[in-house]
């Protein structure tokens, strides 16, 4: 199957797009069928760039200059001040210098005649150009045309601060030395410098990252990229399409069977007797946990066979996150398990439960702590450490009796690799941490199982089992940031599911937009994509 064959829905949609009659409904269809995909990304680019340079074969501007000492044809504008960006069209040369000049004349009868159709066929009601240089100056990156003032789709970069008229009607300010790439007449990818979107018109802009795209909806936006790092200046409406803020699994419990659905992957849970449904924390499900052997949700392995293989593996960072309404004893030597992977590879294991122990030689930092909320993880050159939650009541951390007090709490345990920070979160408020040395990596997965309410392997089920009601268990391999932690617990609060979503889909989004507060600064995480902290700008 041909690359035009295997994205003809992108074709057609590219199409209308160079015919200038794309419909808003098309260009969030190509949208969706664009985010993540590399290969379509590329297609859509080369299929668009090909269109626009097609469209200067139209036309008596069009210059055409055989190289007898190369044996290129060259295809340039024929104006004079355009001749140095020719478009070169290699000819193969023949064994005989005679035949080589007698096969000419027709290669490029039928190269012109070839031109001429393909322009006529798709590009006679369009036009090449989908922006125009206001002010400054831009030189091209590879890809990329200027034609006086007019620009086709390409790579750019600024040579001063510069001025770009998109094909919508809204207004680009660039720094100097700012690196883009223009898609279409509504549609840029930035790379680095700064960039100011002013919406004179009220028509949508989509601005492209590795990490996120962002939708302008109408409204003005700024984007500052340095060394990798993201600030973005939000306008009224902006909204953020991370590329990673889905789930590796997600069990919300919804529900009526004893098979527990993983709407996120294919991790989908079987459960032990003692665990029984009820009435959601939030939507209509969760499970209530006796304390038993038989309270138990198995989730399996995740497929994998070794070390660092399978769903469970990662290599961004790691995020455990449910919503409790605990019953925790607190007695010496109890445990409750929210989420444990393991059985049978102790070294390996990765866990978030309550417990209450002492004289553990690998707790990082270091310490002698009673009850606690503990989240443990084997880290690569360090080994495996617990990160310990002491519930003492102190400095904004809960006292046992509060975490038993009936209400529900959000808890989550990420770990960053880049930043090489270890936390647990506790309603969207970070109570405990550890730093590593940052690019520390996790090693997870593997064949053991993973279980939701108690350890994996039955000889522990007896004595580690949860007490208490579980809901909305979510398992990512990467970590969340502190602001979507936060927006997780206000969805919480509001009687949502951690992304506002509606409770009783059968599967995740591949995509989701997130409504940003307007006028406000954001950093944005690099890996991503999701919004890492906000502060209100002056």
């Amino acid at each position: 199957m041909s690359r035009s064959d295997k994205f003809s829905s992108v074709r057609e949609i590219a199409d209308a797009v160079c015919s200038d009659i794309a419909t808003p409904e098309q260009l969030e269809a190509l949208e969706h069928m664009l985010h993540g995909n590399v290969e379509a990304q590329r297609f859509y680019y080369d299929y668009i760039a090909m269109h626009m340079q097609l469209s200067q074969c139209e036309g008596p501007d069009l210059e055409l200059v055989f190289r007898r000492t190369t044996e290129e044809l060259v295809f340039r504008p024929s104006h004079s001040e355009h001749r140095d960006t020719p478009h070169v069209m290699s000819v193969d040369a023949a064994p005989s210098r005679k035949k080589s000049h007698w096969l000419i004349v027709p290669i490029v009868i039928a190269v012109v005649m070839l031109c001429m159709f393909i322009g006529y066929r798709y590009l006679s009601s369009s036009s090449p150009y989908i922006a125009e240089l206001s002010d400054g100056s831009l030189e091209t990156i590879g890809q990329g045309i200027i034609l006086g003032d007019k620009l086709v789709a390409g790579n750019y970069r600024t040579l001063q601060p510069t001025r770009v008229r998109l094909g919508n009607g809204n207004i680009l300010h660039l720094s100097a030395n700012a690196e883009f790439k223009l898609f279409n007449r509504q549609e840029l990818t930035f790379y680095s410098g700064m960039i100011e979107v002013e919406s004179t018109t009220g028509q949508n802009t989509l601005v492209h990252s590795d990490s996120f795209t962002l939708d302008t909806n109408g409204s003005d936006l700024a984007v500052t990229v340095d060394n990798e790092q993201f600030e973005l200046l939000t306008g009224e409406s902006t909204l953020i399409q991370p590329k990673r803020w889905k789930p590796k699994h997600y069990w919300p419990f919804e529900g009526a069977s004893d098979r527990v659905i993983d709407t996120s992957g294919d991790a989908h849970g079987f459960t032990g007797p003692a665990a029984r449904r009820i009435d959601g924390l939030v939507g209509t499900g969760a499970f209530a946990f006796d304390n038993s052997a038989d309270a138990r949700i198995d989730v399996g392995s995740g497929g994998g066979n070794a070390p660092g293989t399978g769903s469970f593996a990662v290599s961004d960072g790691v995020t455990i996150e449910a919503l409790i309404r605990p019953s925790y004893t607190g007695k010496f030597g109890d445990i409750d398990e929210i989420f444990r992977k393991d059985n049978g590879d102790q070294e390996l294991r990765m866990l978030l439960s309550f417990q209450h122990d002492r004289g553990k030689a690998y707790l990082k930092p270091e310490g002698d702590f009673a009850q606690s909320l503990s989240f443990g993880l084997y880290i690569l050159g360090q080994g495996y450490h617990e990160l310990k939650l002491p519930l003492d009541g102190k400095n904004g951390r809960p006292s046992l009796a509060e975490i038993n007090n009936g209400n529900s709490y959000h808890v989550v345990a990420t770990y960053q690799v880049n930043t090489g920070r270890k936390s647990i979160f506790i309603n969207g408020i970070e109570l405990a941490s550890y730093q590593y040395i940052p690019g520390s990596k996790v090693l997870s997965g593997g064949p053991g199982t993973a279980a939701v309410g108690n350890n994996p392997a039955q000889h522990r089920w007896h004595i580690e089992a949860f007490n208490g009601v579980i809901d909305e268990v979510a398992f990512y391999d990467f970590a969340l940031t502190p602001w979507a932690i936060k927006q997780h617990f206000s969805e919480v609060q509001k009687g949502n599911n951690y992304f506002g979503l509606s409770s009783n889909q059968d599967n995740l989004p591949e995509n989701v937009k997130i409504p940003l507060s307007p006028n406000s600064t954001y950093v944005i995480d690099p890996v991503t994509g999701l919004p890492d902290s906000m502060k209100s700008s002056e």
